[in-house]
């Protein structure tokens, strides 16, 4: 078996382990919480916070037993163990917070939302911030800091790059009013959220932005890739369309796609030099 075959039956144990274990565990505290699984599946913050947070767990599980079992020559690293974490996760969230606020006064100026009210549940804040923290972790670790580093051992940073935002939005192919600019949107998300990781070396400004762009979102009214939660802010849309994303939320919007591509162009004036250097900056820390 060459080392191409090898890193891809890797990857793809890695999502069946990843995908079972997931199943079975979730499975079980559905059962012990008695949550009904007729119809569409609605959780409480609570339960919310409990299944993210189980996932979080899972997810590092997976990724420390795949990494510790790599086998291929090239040691490898997910970026969690870099140098100024707090930093550039306070970064990330700000840099997430500032798009979907800067999106969202647009949305207001343009006339396509309106505030329909304003409420604050102390309790469901805190499990919606935990839980959507738990959610970026998982989700920049299995995606960006395992599977873009697995597929870097082989081929380049970008090729890496591109291949793994692909995957990231066809694993959410299954999420609820799916449109085709929220595919696509995904995507470009995958892109900006690789590109920081590749041009830092560091996994917490991913996740940080991750974490900012959609609890933000949620709070400001908006379903976060089509799945409806607790938010302080009630927004009702004029119409559902192109601009404002509709059903999907502001990841199906033209402006949530302009605003990545923007902080896409942006990172490669600043990191440009770094580009060459990505394939080499792999290491053994885990």
């Amino acid at each position: 078996m060459n080392q191409t075959t090898r890193i891809w039956v890797n990857i793809l144990f890695f999502f069946l382990t990843y995908l079972c274990v997931e199943v079975v565990i979730q499975g079980i505290y559905i059962i012990i919480a008695d949550i009904p699984m007729e119809g569409e599946l609605k959780l409480s913050e609570s339960e919310f916070l409990i299944t993210t947070v189980l996932s979080a767990i899972i997810a590092s599980l997976v990724v420390y037993l795949f990494v510790k079992l790599n086998d291929t020559a090239q040691p490898l690293t997910v970026g969690l163990t870099a140098s100024n974490k707090l930093r550039d996760f306070s970064i990330g969230t700000g840099l997430g917070a500032v798009t979907m606020l800067l999106g969202f006064g647009s949305l207001l100026l343009l006339g396509e939302i309106q505030i329909e009210n304003i409420s604050i549940d102390a309790i469901e804040l805190v499990c919606s911030t935990i839980g959507f923290l738990a959610v970026a972790y998982s989700e920049e670790l299995i995606f960006r800091g395992f599977l873009m580093r697995k597929l870097q051992l082989k081929y380049t940073a970008t090729t890496a790059l591109v291949v793994s935002s692909i995957i990231f939005a066809i694993v959410h192919l299954g999420n609820d009013n799916l449109s085709l600019m929220g595919v696509f949107d995904l995507f470009i998300a995958g892109l900006m959220l690789g590109a920081i990781f590749l041009y830092t070396n560091n996994l917490w400004m991913a996740i940080g932005l991750h974490f900012g762009w959609n609890f933000v979102q949620t709070h400001l009214g908006f379903n976060v890739s089509g799945l409806d939660s607790y938010s302080i802010v009630e927004t009702q849309y004029m119409q559902e369309n192109l601009i404002n994303g509709g059903a999907f939320g502001f990841e199906g919007s033209i402006l949530s796609t302009l605003a990545q591509v923007i902080i896409l162009a942006t990172l490669f004036v600043l990191y440009r030099e770094r580009l060459t250097l990505n394939n080499r900056n792999i290491t053994s820390a885990p």
